[in-house]
C-alpha cells in the first residue's frame, strides 16, 4: 500500500459526471459502474499527501481531455492533464479535487483515500460559472450585478490586426471602435457613446497596470481574457479614470503540469478593396473645355478655350509632352541624341542656370491617364509568428512567449513591425505565500509617411489632386511632377510616399508588474503589486529635394525627436472571503493605490545638408543657421487613491455590491484635489425562487440594477496654473535700449484655472440576464443612462484676451442613453455530429449636449477646420459634432428662377454662358434661406447630418463537423451620415486637380436638368462650400471574417511530441455593403489618442482604407 502508486489501469476507477447533463449529450459509458459524485470504489488508502492518479474523459466522445486543470480545493496546488487526459497529483485523504476546463462544467470530487480517480466532464453550454476579472478582484459571471462584457480571446484572434482595438470591432454591445487601418495605427474605442468633450478613450488595465498607451504594442496571442466594464457600478472601483469605461486585459499565466510548447502563425496578403472613379486624360481635357466655355473664359481671337497643355483649339488636344509645356514630338526642345537620350534634359533644377529656359525635366504626357490611386495602392504581405512555453509544478509555474508581427501597407512604403517578449512566473511558498511577475518587452517600428491626420498632404489626397496627364516618371526615369504650366500644385504621390519610406519611429516599451500575496489569516489575503509602463521612442524624418514639384522642398533636411515616458502604479489590497451557514457569501476588499507619471520630449532640426545619404544626416552636420530645437515635459502628474468594495449574496439569489473610491489628483489645486466616487448595485436571481422550479425552460433568470459615479481628469497637467514660455517675439525686450540686442523674455502660454474640479459621470443601469433551454440560449439586456456634469471645456478665446490660451473650465454637461443587447445560442444537430454557436449583439445610444458654456449659451463648440471652416459643431440640445453647412434644394433651371430666389451675392447672380448666351444663376445650386431674410448668408447654415449611428450590431456564427470548423463574423452600423470632405477636391473647381467622372457626366446642362452637380464653371468658388451635397449615408455591413479550420486528429504526430494543432484558411473584410461612395465607410478620427478628436467625428478627409486579407494559419501544441 505504501509503495508505488497504482495506475488507472491497475485499480478500480472512480467516475464523476455532471448532475444536470444537457439533453443533447449522450449518456456516458464508463469502464466501470459510476458511483455517486465524490465517492470511490475499491481504492487503496494512502497516507496524507499520497499520490493520486487518474484520467479525465470527455463524456460525449469518450476520449481523454488534455489540459484540464486539476486543483486541490482551497489551495493553489494543482496540475494539468497530459495529451491523453492523464494526471498525477499529491493530495491528502481529506482533499477535494476540482476539475475545470474551458467549455466544460467543473467537477468537485472528494478524494476519500482513493488512489485512482477517473472523471468524466460534460460540455457546458452555459458561461455562468466563468470567472470574470472585475477590477481588483474576480467574480463568477452568475454573480455579477453590473454591466460587464466578456470577450472570448479565440474570437479576437480570428481577425488578424496589429491593434487589439481593431479586433474588438463588433464583438460587444455598446462598444464602438473607430479604427485607423494604416500599419501600426491606433483605434479609438468608445463605450456607450461620448461622455466628454476631451479624450473619450477608456482606461486600459493590463495585468493590473493602468495605461492609456496605444494597444498596437500588445501581442494579442498573449491575452488570456478581456473584460469590458461599461457602467459606473463596475468601473467605479477605478474612480477618476473610469469615466469612459474600462477594458481589463489579463495575459496568460503558467499552469502546473508538463512543459507545453505552442507555435501559432499566419501569413497572408492584403489588397485594396475600392478605388474612386476619376477622369482619364481625355475626359479631363473635356472637363477643362466645358468649364472654360461655360465661364466665358475663351480666347477672344477665336472663341476657343485655351490652356498651356491642351492647346487652344475647339477641342482639347493631348500633347506629346507636358514639360516643356504642350510640346509636340518634333519640338526642338525635346530633340534626342544619337543614343536616344534627350539632348536638353536636366534634373538639376536648383543648380543648373539654364534650367527652365534651355534645359528641362522633359516629361511625356500620359495620353491614357495615370490612375494615381492604383499607383499608390498595392498588394502587401502580413505575417505573424508566436512561440509559447508554459508549465511548472505546484511550487512554481511559468509562461514564456516570443512574437513577431510584420504588416506592410496597401499604400506603398508604409509598414509596421513588432517584436515581443513576455515572461510570467509565480511561486508558492509554504502554501500561503505567492510571489510572481508579469513582464512584457515590445520593440515596435513604424515606417512611412502616411498618417491619418487630416492633412491634405497625405498620399491619398495627393493621388486625388494629381492630374491624370502627369506620368509617374519622366523620360529619364526620375519622378515626374507639376513643373509644367496649369498642372496644379500637388506632389507626385508615389514620390511623396517613397521618399518618406525612410521616415518613422521606434518604440521600446516595458510593461508589467511584480506582486506578492499572502494568506495572513483565515479568510484574509494581503496583496501588494508594483507595476510599470515605460516607453522610449525615437523618430527620424527626412526632407528630400523635390525638383519635379511646382512648390518643392529644395534642400536635404532632417528632424529627429526622442521621448521617454513612464508611469508606475503601486497597489495594496486586503481581501476577505467567507461563507456563513452555507447561505451567506461575503467577498470584500479594501486598498490603497499610488500612481506617478512623467514624460519628456526633445526635438532637433537642421537643413541644407550637402548629401541625402542617411548615414550623413546627423544634426551636427547640417547648417547651424537653420537649427531649431525644443524640449518640454508633456506628462507630469500624481494620483493617490483609497478604495473598497463589498459583495454579499444570500443563497445565491439576492446579490448586493457596494463600491467606494476616493481619488486625489495633482492636476487640481488642493481645494478641489479630492473626489469621491460611490456605486451600489443589486441582483435578484429569480430562478432561485421556489415558484420557478416548475419552469424547466428557464434555466437562469436574473434582474440587476445599479447606480454609480466615476470621474475624469483628462486635462492638461498644469491646467490649474498659468504657464509661461520663452518667446522672443512677444516676450523679448532690449534691456539697454539697443534694438539689435533683444533679451528673450517670457509670455503667457495658457491661463490657469485654480477652481477646476473633477468631471463626474453618473450612471444608472438596469439589466436582465436569462438562460433558456439548459442555458443553451443566453440573453443579456441592459438599459442605461450616463450623465456627465462639470465637464471640463476650453472655451474659444475671445480677441479681447490677447495672447495665451484659456484653461479648461467645468461649464458643460453631456448625457447618453441607450440599450445593449447580447444574445448567444449553442447547440448540436444531426445526432450531435454538427455543433454550432450563434452570437449576436445590438446596441443603440442617443447623445445630447445638456450644457455648454453658460456664460455664452449660444456659442457652439466648433470642429477642426481645414480648407473649409469647421464642418461640425456641438450645441446645447443636440448630439456632439453634428455636420453644419448650407442646405441645397436643387439646381436653378432658369434665369428667372435664380433671380426670384434669395440672393447669394457673387453666386446666383453670376453669369454663365449657355448655348452662346450669357445668363445669370442657371445651373447653380439652390441654397435654402433658413432665416427667410431674402439673402443667402452665413446665418443660413444649419445642421445637415448626424455622424452618430442609430444602432450598431455584430453577428458571429460558428459551425463544426468532426475536425472542421467554419466561422463567419460580420459587423455593421446603420443610420449615420458621413461628411465626404474628399468631394471638396474631386467635385468642384477649387483646385487644378483631378475630378470624379460625375463632374463631367453628372453636372447640370440643358440636356441634363436632373444632374446632382451644378454647371461646370471655371469661376465658381462658392459651390464647394460646406453643404448638404457633402453628406452621404454611412450605413454599412462588413463581412469581417470567414475562417475554415481543420483540427489535427488526436494522436496525429504523437511520435514527434505533437499534442494537437490546427490548420486554417481565412479571408477578412471579404465584402462591404454600403451606399457610401468614398474609399471606406468606416471613418476613423484624425488621431486616435488626441484630446478633442471626436469633434471631427464622421468627417472623411481621405483616410486609410480597410484592406481585404487572405491568410493561411497554423497552430501547433507540443
Amino acid at each position: 500500500m505504501g509503495g508505488e502508486p497504482s495506475t488507472p489501469q491497475s485499480s478500480t476507477p472512480i467516475t464523476s459526471t455532471a448532475t444536470t447533463p444537457s439533453a443533447a449529450t449522450p449518456a456516458p459509458q464508463p469502464a466501470a459502474p459510476a458511483p455517486a459524485p465524490g465517492q470511490g470504489t475499491g481504492a487503496t488508502q494512502p497516507g496524507p499527501g499520497g499520490n493520486r492518479t487518474g484520467k479525465v474523459i470527455d463524456r460525449a466522445s469518450g476520449t481523454g481531455l488534455p489540459g484540464v486543470n486539476v486543483a486541490i480545493k482551497g489551495t493553489t496546488r494543482g496540475v494539468s492533464t497530459d495529451a491523453e487526459g492523464n494526471f498525477r497529483l499529491q493530495a491528502p485523504d481529506d482533499a477535494v479535487l476540482v476539475f475545470s476546463f474551458i467549455g466544460y462544467r467543473p467537477q468537485e470530487v472528494a478524494v476519500g483515500g482513493q488512489t485512482s480517480l477517473n472523471v468524466t466532464l460534460v460540455e457546458d453550454v452555459s458561461t455562468l460559472n466563468e470567472v470574470v476579472v472585475t477590477g481588483y478582484a474576480t467574480q463568477e459571471k452568475k454573480d455579477i450585478t453590473s454591466a460587464v462584457t466578456v470577450i472570448q480571446t479565440k474570437e479576437l484572434l480570428s481577425v488578424p490586426a496589429a491593434n487589439l482595438g481593431q479586433q474588438l470591432q463588433g464583438r460587444a454591445a455598446g462598444v464602438q471602435v473607430l479604427q485607423d487601418n494604416s500599419p501600426g495605427g491606433g483605434a479609438s474605442i468608445r463605450i456607450r457613446g461620448f461622455g466628454t468633450l476631451g479624450n473619450n478613450n477608456p482606461l486600459y488595465v493590463i495585468d493590473g497596470v493602468p495605461t492609456r498607451e496605444n494597444l498596437n504594442n500588445l501581442n494579442q496571442n498573449d491575452i488570456e481574457s478581456i473584460q469590458i466594464l461599461k457602467d459606473a457600478t463596475s468601473a467605479s472601483i477605478y474612480g477618476s479614470r473610469a469615466g469612459n469605461g474600462v477594458v481589463i486585459i489579463t495575459t496568460k499565466k503558467g499552469k502546473s503540469g508538463e512543459p507545453r510548447l505552442t507555435f501559432d502563425s499566419y501569413y497572408g496578403t492584403q489588397q485594396p478593396t475600392r478605388y474612386l472613379d476619376l477622369l482619364n486624360t481625355r475626359e479631363y481635357g473635356e472637363y477643362l473645355w466645358a468649364s472654360k466655355r461655360n465661364a466665358g473664359v475663351v480666347n477672344p481671337a477665336n472663341g476657343n478655350p485655351q490652356q498651356a497643355q491642351y492647346g487652344n483649339g475647339p477641342e482639347p488636344v493631348i500633347p506629346a509632352f507636358i514639360v516643356p509645356d504642350g510640346a509636340s514630338a518634333d519640338d526642338p526642345r525635346v530633340a534626342r541624341n544619337p543614343d536616344g537620350t534627350y539632348r536638353n534634359y536636366s534634373i538639376d533644377r536648383f543648380n543648373d542656370p539654364l534650367f527652365g529656359s534651355q534645359r528641362f525635366q522633359i516629361t511625356q504626357a500620359n495620353a491614357e491617364g495615370t490612375d494615381w490611386l492604383r499607383e499608390i495602392m498595392t498588394s502587401a504581405p502580413i505575417q505573424n509568428y508566436n512561440i509559447g512555453l508554459s508549465g511548472g509544478t505546484e511550487k512554481g509555474r511559468y509562461a514564456l512567449s516570443v512574437g513577431y508581427f510584420n504588416q506592410e501597407g496597401i499604400i506603398r512604403a508604409n509598414g509596421f513591425k513588432r517584436y515581443t517578449l513576455r515572461a510570467n512566473t509565480e511561486f508558492t511558498i509554504k502554501n500561503k505565500v505567492r510571489v510572481g511577475e508579469n513582464l512584457q518587452l515590445v520593440l515596435a517600428q513604424r515606417t512611412g509617411g502616411f498618417r491619418n491626420e487630416g492633412t491634405e498632404g497625405n498620399g491619398i489626397l495627393m493621388a486625388i489632386r494629381m492630374q491624370p496627364i502627369v506620368p509617374v516618371y519622366d523620360v529619364a526615369g526620375n519622378y515626374a511632377g507639376t513643373l509644367g504650366s496649369n498642372l496644379g500644385n500637388a506632389k507626385n504621390p508615389v514620390a511623396l510616399l517613397e521618399r518618406a519610406g525612410q521616415n518613422g519611429y521606434r518604440d521600446l516599451r516595458a510593461l508589467g508588474n511584480v506582486y506578492a500575496e499572502a494568506d495572513i489569516l483565515k479568510d484574509f489575503t494581503l496583496r501588494s503589486s508594483f507595476g510599470l509602463d515605460g516607453t522610449i521612442a525615437y523618430g527620424t524624418y527626412y526632407g528630400i529635394p523635390e525638383p519635379e514639384a511646382s512648390e518643392p522642398v529644395r534642400t536635404y533636411s532632417v528632424r529627429k525627436d526622442g521621448q521617454y515616458r513612464y508611469s508606475w502604479t503601486w497597489t495594496n489590497t486586503l481581501s476577505y472571503k467567507k461563507t456563513f451557514a452555507s447561505v451567506h457569501n461575503v467577498n470584500a476588499f479594501v486598498g490603497l493605490e499610488s500612481i506617478s507619471a512623467f514624460g519628456e520630449f526633445i526635438e532637433g532640426f537642421r537643413d541644407r545638408y550637402y548629401s541625402g545619404d542617411p548615414s550623413l544626416l546627423y544634426l551636427d552636420i547640417g547648417d547651424q543657421a537653420t537649427q531649431t530645437n525644443r524640449n518640454y515635459a508633456f506628462n507630469d502628474y500624481r494620483l493617490f487613491s483609497y478604495f473598497g468594495q463589498a459583495n454579499y449574496s444570500y443563497r445565491d439569489k439576492y446579490l448586493f455590491q457596494a463600491t467606494l473610491r476616493r481619488d486625489a489628483s495633482s492636476r487640481f489645486l488642493a481645494a478641489q484635489r479630492y473626489a469621491t466616487f460611490p456605486a451600489v448595485s443589486a441582483g435578484w436571481r429569480i430562478t432561485g425562487e421556489p415558484f420557478m422550479k416548475g419552469i424547466p425552460t428557464i434555466s437562469d433568470l436574473k434582474l440587476r440594477a445599479g447606480w454609480g459615479q466615476t470621474g475624469n481628469q483628462e486635462i492638461g497637467d498644469y491646467n490649474a496654473y498659468t504657464t509661461y514660455a520663452a518667446d522672443f517675439d512677444r516676450g523679448g525686450y532690449s534691456l539697454n535700449g539697443n534694438p539689435n540686442a533683444y533679451n528673450t523674455g517670457f509670455a503667457i502660454q495658457r491661463f490657469g484655472n485654480p477652481n477646476a474640479r473633477w468631471e463626474t459621470t453618473t450612471s444608472i443601469n438596469v439589466g436582465l440576464d436569462a438562460g433558456l433551454f439548459n442555458n443553451a440560449l443566453e440573453v443579456n439586456l441592459d438599459v442605461y443612462e450616463r450623465k456627465t456634469t462639470g465637464l471640463l471645456y476650453t472655451r474659444p478665446r475671445p480677441a479681447t484676451v490677447g495672447q495665451g490660451d484659456l484653461p479648461a473650465e467645468n461649464v458643460a454637461a453631456i448625457r447618453n442613453r441607450g440599450v445593449d443587447l447580447q444574445v448567444s445560442y449553442r447547440g448540436k444537430a444531426l445526432d450531435n455530429n454538427i455543433r454550432y454557436t450563434v452570437t449576436g449583439n445590438f446596441s443603440t445610444y442617443r447623445n445630447q449636449v445638456l450644457e455648454l458654456n453658460p456664460a455664452s449659451p449660444n456659442e457652439p463648440l466648433l470642429g477642426l477646420g481645414s480648407r473649409l471652416p469647421a464642418v461640425t459643431r456641438s450645441v446645447v440640445g443636440q448630439p456632439i459634432s453634428l455636420f453644419y453647412g448650407y442646405i441645397i434644394d436643387g439646381i436653378f433651371q432658369t434665369a428667372e428662377e435664380a433671380a426670384a430666389a434669395p440672393q447669394f451675392p457673387g453666386y446666383n447672380d453670376a453669369e454663365v454662358v449657355i448655348n452662346g448666351q450669357r445668363v445669370k444663376g442657371v445651373g447653380k445650386f439652390k441654397y435654402r434661406d433658413i432665416n427667410n431674410d431674402g439673402q443667402i448668408t452665413a446665418d443660413d447654415q444649419a445642421f445637415i447630418g448626424n455622424p452618430h449611428p442609430k444602432f450598431n450590431y455584430g453577428l458571429n456564427v460558428s459551425v463544426g463537423y468532426k475536425n472542421f470548423d467554419l466561422t463567419v463574423f460580420g459587423q455593421g452600423v446603420a443610420g449615420n451620415d458621413v461628411f465626404n470632405y474628399v468631394r471638396y477636391w474631386t467635385d468642384f473647381n477649387t483646385f487644378q486637380g483631378n475630378r470624379t467622372k460625375d463632374v463631367l457626366y453628372n453636372s447640370w446642362t440643358p440636356e441634363n436638368p436632373g444632374a446632382k452637380l451644378p454647371i461646370l464653371d471655371e469661376n465658381d468658388a462658392i459651390s464647394s462650400r460646406a453643404s448638404s451635397y457633402f453628406i452621404e449615408k454611412g450605413s454599412y455591413f462588413r463581412m469581417r471574417n470567414i475562417q475554415l479550420t481543420y483540427s489535427l486528429p488526436k494522436g496525429f504526430g504523437s511520435r514527434l511530441g505533437l499534442n494537437g494543432g490546427s490548420l486554417y484558411v481565412q479571408t477578412t473584410n471579404a465584402f462591404t455593403i454600403t451606399k457610401y461612395s468614398g474609399l471606406d465607410p468606416e471613418i476613423t478620427l484624425r488621431n486616435s489618442s488626441a484630446t478633442g478628436e471626436d469633434r471631427q467625428l464622421g468627417v472623411d478627409e481621405g483616410r486609410y482604407p480597410t484592406p481585404r486579407q487572405f491568410l493561411v494559419g497554423l497552430n501547433l501544441a507540443f
